[in-house]
């Protein structure tokens, strides 16, 4: 389990990134610090009237979350409206859901899932994340990880250890946004501190 620290910093939340497509077909690097950049993403679905994030994140907003397998173009009714999940890259260390779906959005829910492609069992990754607000992370179908509080983007703010196998490894990132900045953000380490090596990312199973 993923060991939970708050921490808030305003310069970061005052940061923008751009989204834009990214082919499904072409294997993508983590980026030089060893960030995520490249995900498949489905927002915004609306919390129900009345429901705080702190509440809506130990629920499921689709039904079997933890083992959504997406592809871009795949529809999903949620709530009697109708998404599509989209091939997203984040031209910064983080990815921002206000910029894929181009409005604010208050009191909703997203998800963002990437393939990573590992070339040998890794049982020494480190998995540093951050979200604005609330989040949660199923890593190969396993619920590791939740922060159920309001706060700001800080990169890395939580770290905790992870075993890659060989081979395809799914991670289901999901973040709500009670108002304004709507974020998150994820890099694999090794056992130094250093961006891990040997893995690729894919924007299908």
């Amino acid at each position: 389990m993923i060991v939970k620290n708050l921490f808030s910093t305003a310069a970061l939340a005052l940061l923008l990134c751009f989204v834009s497509n990214a082919g499904a077909a072409d294997p993508f690097k983590p980026d030089a610090d060893g960030y995520i950049r490249h995900w498949v993403m489905l927002a915004p679905i609306s919390l129900p009237e009345g429901e705080t994030g702190s509440e809506g994140i130990f629920k499921e907003q689709i039904m079997g979350e933890a083992t959504l397998r997406p592809r871009a173009g795949d529809k999903v009714k949620v709530g009697g409206k109708e998404l599509t999940w989209q091939n997203i890259t984040a031209s910064t260390n983080y990815f921002d859901f206000t910029a894929m779906v181009k409005t604010l959005n208050d009191r909703e829910a997203g998800y963002a899932v990437t393939y990573i492609e590992s070339e040998t069992e890794q049982s020494d990754a480190i998995m540093a994340v951050a979200s604005n607000d609330e989040g949660r992370i199923y890593f190969n179908g396993v619920d590791i990880y939740v922060f159920g509080e309001p706060r700001t983007l800080m990169l890395d703010a939580d770290k905790g250890k992870v075993t890659l196998k060989k081979g395809l490894n799914v991670v289901v990132f999901k973040i709500i946004n009670e108002q304004g900045n709507w974020q998150g953000a994820m890099r694999l380490l090794d056992k130094r501190g250093a961006p891990l090596k040997n893995v690729k990312i894919k924007l299908s199973p």
